[in-house]
């Protein structure tokens, strides 16, 4: 247990480790700032800096246009197919199977890890700060409603002491409602103040890991064929979503080090919240179909299935982080020394969009969401760190390879949008000589190109956007106005025509904000997205 621990906290408190957190705000303010400066003295090679910024903006559009549409198709086949039928091929070993399951079937028997779908059980924990009691029943139902058995399926609540006495009497009741339906229906409450824990989702469900784990052994359970999928008490399971789960898993080469992401799509209340987080969520939603398209760069986030049993072995979740989702895929990559996989699932999970109950206030909560998220950058200390600690153990190139596409993604999040709309005005403005001798027309030139390129993403998006959203079947009351399907589906296509708008207030500058904030030593705290639901 001490070397889990050490693995967690080592360094944190070092000079050296307050450094490294500055590694991001430094870089992402020198790509801000230092061709603003530079631009008064060497004009041309400041151009040059931001016609490659340009051309790599660019080849990310291209990468998303592609990924996106593949993703789209990916998801509709998985769609139509009928996996309690693979489930049950599976286990009858027959040849009706794919060719490529067939294969991975035979080596699984040969290798002696060869488990049977119907042996697989499914952890759900539910993690629940305030929430409403109706908000976690549509929450249960969801997974109530799923085609599988529920006599293999096992509901956890995590409460926190903190929300008591209400929270206690909610549990209480959901026990009491829902205890026929699962094989069990648990609720535990984390205790605040624990010493070395920050406030957040972390604790919570680590907590309650432990628990549910240590009831399972008692009951003499084969742990190894639990999955523990984490879901906010807002989530949503697609019908589907355990049965492709268990043929993963019962399919996967090396189940123990992997983890299963499925899409998450905040689609639960996306007809009822303004326009700029409508586009938010469903841009959201497209980034991470993007992701799952390409699983060498896939990540834990959100809601995520991993096996018990590696659970236990890694003392499950961070609990001095806010966002232990993402660094989780980091503790996961450490903890088998870089055998480790992310496969996703391309099945949904439902989530809210952010709703409060004024403009102004969702619009700050969406914010403060977008800067919990960008908080991610903080694993950028924790992965130089823990790389040099354990270099001898792990593929030097791979873990490097990781390790830039995290420090590119979270440097790209908080400049790409800003360069690209003051690539050229900035420096024409601060020195006149950057116009007259032409070095900012091949940048004019390509964003030109860009700009066109990227309307063919904005058109791909939008029918997307209309084809896959959930039919509004009832106008709803929002902000004093009732609003048809009609004017809705209007304002979906409209609102793609906000994309700079959104990309800066709801991109560049919470990371940037999450980023400068951390190499001032100011953490943030962990927030908590109050789940408000319209009502007509």
């Amino acid at each position: 247990m001490k070397k889990k621990n050490e693995l967690k906290m080592t360094g944190k408190s070092t000079k050296m480790y307050r450094f490294l957190e500055m590694i991001p705000a430094i870089l992402s303010w020198a790509v801000l700032l230092v061709p603003v400066v530079l631009a008064f003295y060497i004009p041309k090679y400041v151009s040059y800096f931001m016609a490659i910024f340009v051309f790599l903006w660019f080849f990310r559009t291209v990468e998303y246009i592609i990924f996106l549409l593949y993703s789209y198709f990916k998801f509709k086949r998985i769609e139509k197919k009928d996996f309690l039928q693979k489930l049950q091929l599976w286990d009858e070993a027959s040849e009706k199977l794919p060719k490529k399951y067939q294969l991975i079937r035979k080596y699984l028997v040969k290798k002696g890890d060869i488990i049977q779908t119907s042996d697989v059980r499914h952890i759900i924990l539910i993690a629940t700060c305030g929430e409403s009691i109706d908000v976690l029943r549509d929450t249960i139902d969801s997974v109530k409603n799923s085609v599988f058995d529920m006599q293999k399926v096992v509901v956890v609540l995590a409460t926190e002491e903190r929300m008591q006495p209400e929270s206690l009497r909610i549990a209480s009741h959901l026990e009491k409602e829902y205890h026929d339906v699962f094989a069990g229906f648990y609720s535990f409450v984390h205790p605040s103040g624990i010493e070395g824990e920050v406030q957040g989702k972390g604790g919570n469900i680590t907590f309650a890991g432990r628990k549910i784990c240590s009831i399972l052994e008692e009951k003499g359970e084969d742990i190894s064929l639990y999955l523990v999928t984490t879901l906010d008490a807002d989530n949503r399971l697609d019908p589907e979503y355990l049965n492709v789960l268990t043929f993963h898993f019962a399919s996967s080469v090396d189940r123990q080090k992997s983890s299963y992401q499925p899409i998450p799509l905040f689609y639960n209340n996306i007809w009822d919240v303004p326009m700029m987080n409508q586009m938010v969520a469903i841009s959201g939603g497209f980034w991470h179909m993007v992701e799952s398209a390409r699983p060498h760069r896939l990540h834990n986030f959100s809601s995520h299935a991993q096996p018990l049993l590696a659970l236990k072995e890694m003392d499950f979740w961070a609990t001095d982080t806010i966002v232990e989702d993402g660094h989780q895929y980091w503790r996961s990559y450490f903890h088998f020394n870089g055998d480790y996989f992310v496969e996703p699932l391309f099945v949904p999970i439902y989530q809210d969009a952010v709703l409060h109950t004024s403009w102004k206030s969702t619009m700050i909560a969406q914010y403060k969401q977008i800067r919990r998220w960008a908080w991610g950058a903080s694993d950028i200390p924790f992965v130089i760190d823990t790389w040099w600690r354990k270099r001898k153990e792990l593929p030097f190139l791979e873990t490097l390879f990781h390790f830039l596409r995290l420090l590119e993604a979270h440097i790209f999040w908080a400049t790409g949008a800003l360069v690209i709309t003051l690539a050229t005005p900035i420096p024409r403005m601060l020195n006149s000589s950057f116009a007259e001798r032409g070095y900012d027309d091949g940048v004019a030139q390509m964003l030109s190109f860009f700009f066109s390129i990227t309307s063919i993403g904005i058109i791909v998006s939008i029918i997307l956007s209309v084809i896959t959203l959930p039919y509004p079947t009832k106008p709803i009351q929002w902000a004093g106005r009732l609003w048809s399907p009609f004017w809705r589906y209007g304002g979906i296509i409209f609102q793609w025509f906000l994309v700079p708008v959104m990309t800066i207030c709801f991109g560049s500058f919470p990371a940037l904000d999450a980023q400068t904030r951390l190499c001032l030593g100011k953490y943030l705290g962990f927030n908590v997205t109050k789940k408000v639901r319209a009502k007509i």
